[in-house]
Order: C-alpha cells, then sequence, then structure tokens
C-alpha cells in the first residue's frame, strides 16, 4: 500500500513538474525563466555578442550550475570569446536522456555522468566541484532504521542494519549520485538494491514522501538533504561517511569533443574564473545559491545554503593542477557494475571518454 501511495504521488510529481518545466528540457534564461515575452536570453542576445560563439550548456537547480550562473550574470563567457545558452533539466538522468538528441553541448554532472561516458560517448574534460558533501539518506526519528547503530565496525557513524533495511521503501531520484549513496549504504549494510524497493522521483517529491510516510528512507541531496537535516530528520548515510569520493565534473557532448575544441578551452577557463570568485567569497556564494534555488523552484534558506557551499566546495583553478581527473567517474562506474547497473563491458569506455588536455590547456598546466 506504501509503495502504491508513493507512485501515485510520484505520477502527481510528474505531471505538476511537466506542466511547470515543459517536459523537463527547456531552453531557458540564466536565471531558469523566461523574460515574459516567451524568448530566452539566447534568443535577445545583444548585437555585441551576436558575432560570439555559442554553447548550448545544461543547467539543473543545483549548487553545481552556481558556476554557470555566475558566469553569465558576470559577463564570463563573453569576456572569453563565447555566449552561453542554457538549457534547464531536472536532473542528470534528464540531460543524459537529452544527451542522445544533442540538445546540450556542455554541463555539469556527478554520478549521473558514468552514462553519459559509456553509453552516449561524452567525454569528462574536468572535475570542478567537491560533491559528496550533504548527499544523505534520512529516516523519521522514530524508524527503527534510525536506531540501529554499529552493524558495520568499519563505519561507525552509519546507521541501519539488515533487519530495520530490509524491504524498505526508498524515494530518490534514480541515476544520480543520490542513487549510488542507496546502493553503497546497503552495501555496508550487507544488503543489495535487491532487498529494497527503489522509487524514483524529484528530491522535494521524496522528501514530501518522508514526510507524509509514503516513503521509509529518502536518499536527497542539498538543499533538500539540509532542510530535512534541520527539520529533524535522521540521517542514516552519507556519502562522507561511507568514505566516498566524488566530484561534479564538466562534461561534453562527442559532437562537440570533436568539433569544438577551441570553445571549451575558453569555456572551462571561465568555469575556473566562476569558481574561485566564488570560493573567495561564501557569503555572496551562499546569497546567489538562494536566489538560484528560489528562481528554479526550491525552497531554502541562508543558513541551509551557506552550509552547502561550505561542505561542498568548488575546485579552485590551483587545486585542479593536483586532481586526477576522471578518477571520481570511474570509481562511480566501478562501483556500478558491481550492482548492475552498467553493463561490464561498457565500463573500459569511461577511461576511453576522459581528456585532461583541455582543463590543461585552459588553466597553463
Amino acid at each position: 500500500m506504501k509503495l502504491k501511495k508513493l507512485t501515485a504521488l510520484f505520477l502527481a510529481g510528474a505531471m505538476s513538474l511537466s506542466l511547470a518545466a515543459c517536459g523537463g528540457a527547456a531552453s531557458s534564461t540564466a536565471s531558469g525563466a523566461a523574460d515574459g515575452t516567451g524568448e530566452t536570453a539566447a534568443s535577445t542576445e545583444s548585437s555585441e555578442a551576436g558575432d560570439l560563439p555559442t554553447l548550448k550548456v545544461a543547467v539543473m537547480p543545483f549548487l553545481n550550475s552556481l558556476p554557470i550562473e555566475y558566469m553569465v550574470q558576470n559577463g564570463l563567457d563573453e569576456a572569453n570569446g563565447f555566449k552561453i545558452e542554457t538549457v534547464y533539466f531536472s536532473n542528470g538522468t534528464a540531460m543524459n536522456e537529452a544527451l542522445a538528441a544533442d540538445q546540450w553541448e556542455v554541463g555539469t554532472l556527478s554520478a549521473a555522468a558514468v552514462n553519459s561516458l559509456a553509453i552516449y560517448g561524452a567525454y569528462c574534460i574536468a572535475d570542478v566541484a567537491h560533491s559528496e558533501g550533504g548527499l544523505y539518506t534520512l529516516v523519521d526519528p522514530e524508524s527503527p532504521i534510525a536506531q540501529a547503530t554499529g552493524t558495520n565496525p568499519s563505519y561507525p557513524d552509519v546507521l541501519g542494519s539488515p533487519d530495520t533495511v530490509k524491504g524498505a521503501v526508498i524515494a530518490t531520484s534514480t541515476g544520480t549520485i543520490s542513487h549510488l549513496n542507496i546502493n553503497k549504504w546497503l552495501e555496508v549494510l550487507g544488503l543489495t538494491p535487491d532487498d529494497v524497493q527503489i522509487v524514483s522521483m524529484d528530491f522535494p517529491a521524496a522528501y514530501q514522501a518522508l514526510k507524509t510516510g509514503n516513503c521509509d528512507v529518502a536518499a536527497l541531496n542539498p538543499p533538500t538533504s539540509f532542510t530535512a537535516e534541520s527539520e529533524g530528520f535522521v540521517v542514516t548515510s552519507s556519502l562522507s561517511t561511507l568514505n566516498v569520493p566524488q566530484y561534479d565534473s564538466i562534461i561534453v557532448s562527442n559532437k562537440a569533443y570533436n568539433e569544438r575544441r577551441d570553445v571549451l578551452v575558453n569555456y572551462v577557463k571561465a568555469f575556473f574564473q566562476a569558481c574561485d570568485a566564488l570560493q573567495a567569497d561564501p557569503d555572496m556564494a551562499a546569497q546567489m545559491l538562494v536566489d538560484w534555488y528560489t528562481a528554479n523552484g526550491q525552497e531554502t534558506t541562508l543558513e541551509a545554503c551557506a552550509t552547502e557551499i561550505e561542505t561542498r566546495p568548488f575546485v579552485t583553478s590551483d587545486e585542479a593542477k593536483g586532481i586526477t581527473i576522471g578518477e571520481s567517474v570511474a570509481v562511480t562506474g566501478e562501483f556500478w557494475v558491481s550492482q548492475q547497473l552498467l553493463e561490464e563491458s561498457r565500463f573500459p569506455e569511461i577511461a576511453a571518454h576522459v581528456d585532461d588536455s583541455i582543463v590543461k590547456e585552459a588553466l597553463g598546466f
């Protein structure tokens, strides 16, 4: 009965999302909304920017799109010789589905990048943000799962046990980094995804399902995860407590990779200029994040956004020089193979679609 109610809740959420976002894949301005005339920012470019090459840049209502918003607000795209046209998606799964149709050329993804590289032939060209912070599985404080401690001594801060978690209904946006969090949590507890019921929905809907008792566990990402924690729900696992490092990465379509290298170099350069600025002024970054979430229909607070900025820092241009690009997505891909979320024959495609030469050219190292 709980699963049926959850499915109904998902269908209702999907219907409202389709009405609000035209299927979750509509072009948008940098703030995520049309300008009131039915046209997007890209269709009303100034004549000064008219001769610049345009990049179709995928954005989502999450922190990893904030540097793109900063780039547009501060003209870093035009200063670096190109123009951004944003294309909005509700999550990484939707981005991947659109990748096959060339609906976007460059975007920022974490766990969903596995499918981008292994299935759709896209390329990972830079790691740009620490994405493990705030990736939580949460339960009601009265849940037996919250009371089960010490199941795996190697992970002392992870809650739950085989008996309390087996058969649980878990709501999350599947194919995302939160889905990875679920699978790793189950592995630590000695369970598999076959031992639970994972239902896909967007993060606000998953949190609503947890609050109304229509699921046992919600696997959420910021800002929803921080909101849930602040309202008393108990964190049973996180990528941090599970010791799973993750990055958000710049992903480019196969076509853009092969045809638009010069523009991509300039894009990466501008992206790290934005990361450096956001890291240098966390108060400014937190307020921008509040505005970004609000513009994209998510409720949050300045405090929650400040916490997210602190726990999920952007990679600076200096830090980028010490990162082995693609390591994070390879770890995720290997785990997905072990959980039968990715065919083993596809795994070598991940390494084949990582290229660090673009970021090295952009940053000069």
